[in-house]
């Protein structure tokens, strides 16, 4: 089924995500990757004495899988063709392993571009953990297509 189009997309629309719980293994696989090698995030007995306690995700993972959870929701199927931009990303609290997240989004502005065949969509994301808590907040740029004619 394909995604929902520019058109279809009224400024104040919301939707939210599937939920997913953040593991120990996303965070170790995530440093890999990033290579984000640093006692934050790789040595337990700092992590332990550190103000957070416990192992902890870092702020792009938390990111990356919202940006999962949006993809699952079916809404971009097809029609999403960029992200053009991030502005006012705030890290709120920290997501510690076992949380389990979710994404709310509400769009706040939309607007056509020159070429007419594609919009921008400029919506706010929170991403929330399991007791409804806002861990991370920011509004994004997304290039959303739209029909064509028939």
């Amino acid at each position: 089924m394909p995604g929902l189009y520019f058109e279809d997309i009224p400024v104040g629309y919301k939707y939210g995500t599937p939920a997913r719980t953040v593991f120990d293994a996303d965070i170790s696989m995530f440093v890999a990757v990033a290579g984000l090698y640093e006692d934050l995030f790789c040595n337990i007995e700092w992590i332990k004495e550190s103000p957070f306690k416990q192992r902890f995700a870092p702020g792009a993972l938390t990111w990356s899988i919202a940006q999962g959870l949006t993809v699952r929701t079916g809404l971009y199927q097809d029609t999403f063709l960029a992200i053009l931009g991030v502005d006012k990303m705030r890290m709120l609290r920290p997501v510690y392993v076992g949380d389990t997240i979710h994404v709310e989004v509400e769009v706040l502005t939309k607007r056509e571009t020159s070429r007419g065949d594609r919009g921008v969509l400029n919506s706010l994301f929170r991403v929330k953990n399991q007791r409804g808590e806002a861990v991370m907040e920011y509004e994004m740029q997304q290039l959303v297509a739209k029909r064509q004619p028939r």
